[in-house]
C-alpha cells in the first residue's frame, strides 16, 4: 500500500443518521442497520483501492516487469476494505461522543483510544498480507523492526482517514437537519395559513357577518353614526390584522390580545348583553412572544360551546400571567362544559389545529390542557415558554 489515504466514503452519510442521538433505537440496532449496508461500503472503498493499486503495479513495474496486476490488488484492496468494515463503529461512536463545542475534549478521550485500538491492527494486516503476496522487505525484516516503521508512515494517513469518516458523517447529519428544519418551518406556516382561514372564514361567517350587518343597520336607523361607523371600522380593522400577521408565526400577546379585542367586539355586539368578557392581563406578560391568532380558536369555542347553546348570559374569561419562566394563558367559559366523552386530546378542528401548532413551535416545553371546571363551564390553559419579543432593557 503505497499511499494509503482512503477518505470517506459517499455512501456513508445515508446510514449516519440512523445512529444520532435521541432516537428510540438501541445503539446496537442503529450499528446493524450500518452493517447492512456493508456491500455499498465495500463497493466504495474499493474505488481507492483500486487507484492505489494501479499506483503500485506501475510502481513496481519499474524494478520487476513480472510484477502482476492481482498481487497489486491483493496488497492493497484488504486495508482498504478495513476501513469499510471498522466505519460502523466509527460512525457510532462519533453521534455518541460528539466532536462539538463544549464536549470535544470529554469525546477526545474516546475517539483517541479508539484511533490507535483501529489502527493496531490495520498496521498488522497490513504487514500480514505483503507477506502473504511475497513482498520481500516484510519477509526479510522483524514484525518488532518493521511496527515502528509503518506507524511512522501510515499514523498520519490513519488519522485523517478516522478523521474524515466522522466529517463526512457530521456534514451529512448536518444538512439532514436543515432539510428537517425546512420541512418543520413549511408545516408551521401550512397550519398558519389555515389558522388564518379559519379565523378569516370564522369572521366571514354567513350568520356573523349578517348579524354584523343588522346591527349596524339598527345604528343607522337609530341615527347613531359614531356606533354604525365603529362597528364597520371593527369588521375593516378585524380583516386587515388578519392579513397583516401573514408569514409571522409568533407575534406579541398584546398584538393578539388586539386582534381579539376586534372580534370580541364584534361577538359582543352579535349576543348584545348576553355576552360579557373579562381579563385579566398582567402587564408584564404583553410584550411575551406567542404564537399568532392562537387564542382566538380557543375564545371562538368558548362562545360557541359555552354561549351559543343556551338563551341566557354567557361569561368569558381571558388570563395572562408570568409563573417564572413560563407564560400562562387562559381562556375561561361558564358554559354547561365539555359533554361526556369529548375528545380533551383532540377536539374540534380548531383545537386540533392549536395543539398542533404548539406542538410543532414548543415541542415537549408547552402544555396544553381542555378541560371542565369544579364550578361549571370550561377551562382552556396553555403553558408556554416565556420570550421576551424584544430584549429587555436592565435597570440602571
Amino acid at each position: 500500500m503505497e499511499s494509503a489515504s482512503p477518505a470517506a466514503s459517499p455512501v456513508l452519510p445515508s446510514s449516519a443518521g440512523a445512529l444520532r442521538p435521541g432516537l428510540p433505537t438501541s445503539a446496537l440496532s442503529a450499528l446493524l442497520r450500518l452493517a447492512r449496508r456493508l456491500p455499498l461500503l465495500l463497493l466504495a472503498y474499493a474505488v481507492p483501492g483500486v487507484i492505489t493499486s494501479s499506483q503500485t503495479y506501475f510502481y513496481a513495474q519499474a524494478k520487476d516487469p513480472t510484477y502482476p496486476f492481482g498481487r497489486a490488488l491483493l496488497v492493497q484492496l484488504p486495508p482498504w476494505w478495513y476501513w469499510a468494515l471498522a466505519t460502523p463503529l466509527v460512525l457510532a461512536l462519533g453521534w455518541r461522543f460528539r466532536l462539538e463545542r463544549g464536549v470535544w475534549l470529554r469525546s477526545l478521550r474516546v475517539h483517541v483510544p479508539a484511533l490507535i485500538g483501529l489502527t493496531l491492527p490495520h498496521l498488522l494486516l497490513i504487514v500480514f498480507i505483503s507477506r502473504l503476496a511475497g513482498e520481500k522487505w516484510f519477509l526479510d525484516n522483524s514484525l518488532a523492526f518493521i511496527m515502528p516503521l509503518m506507524l511512522a508512515k501510515y499514523g498520519v494517513t490513519d488519522v485523517i482517514i478516522y478523521s474524515g469518516i466522522l466529517s463526512v458523517g457530521y456534514a451529512m447529519d448536518y444538512h439532514r437537519r436543515y432539510r428537517e428544519g425546512e420541512l418543520a418551518q413549511s408545516q408551521l406556516e401550512t397550519r398558519l395559513a389555515h389558522a388564518q382561514l379559519d379565523a378569516l372564514r370564522a369572521q366571514l361567517h354567513p350568520h356573523f357577518l349578517f348579524n354584523t350587518l343588522n346591527a349596524i343597520s339598527v345604528l343607522v336607523r337609530k341615527q347613531d353614526t359614531a356606533g354604525s361607523i365603529r362597528m364597520l371600522t371593527g369588521v375593516s380593522e378585524l380583516l386587515r390584522m388578519a392579513l397583516n400577521t401573514t408569514g409571522r408565526q409568533q407575534v406579541p400577546l398584546h398584538e393578539d390580545l388586539d386582534f381579539l379585542d376586534r372580534y370580541l367586539d364584534i361577538e359582543q355586539t352579535r349576543f348584545q348583553d348576553r355576552l360579557q368578557v373579562v381579563r385579566a392581563i398582567d402587564s408584564a406578560t404583553l410584550g411575551a412572544l406567542v404564537p399568532s391568532l392562537i387564542l382566538q380558536p380557543l375564545v371562538e369555542n368558548a362562545i360557541k360551546h359555552g354561549l351559543g347553546t343556551r338563551s341566557g348570559a354567557g361569561r368569558v374569561e381571558l388570563r395572562a400571567s408570568r409563573e417564572g419562566g413560563r407564560l400562562v394563558l387562559e381562556v375561561l367559559d361558564d358554559g354547561p362544559g365539555l359533554a361526556p366523552g369529548w375528545d380533551t386530546q383532540g377536539g374540534c378542528i380548531g383545537v386540533a389545529n392549536v395543539r398542533a401548532r404548539l406542538r410543532q413551535l414548543y415541542g415537549d416545553r408547552h402544555a396544553f390542557t381542555l378541560e371542565n371546571r369544579a364550578e361549571g363551564g370550561v377551562r382552556a390553559r396553555l403553558e408556554l415558554p416565556f420570550q421576551s419579543a424584544s430584549p429587555e432593557v436592565p435597570v440602571s
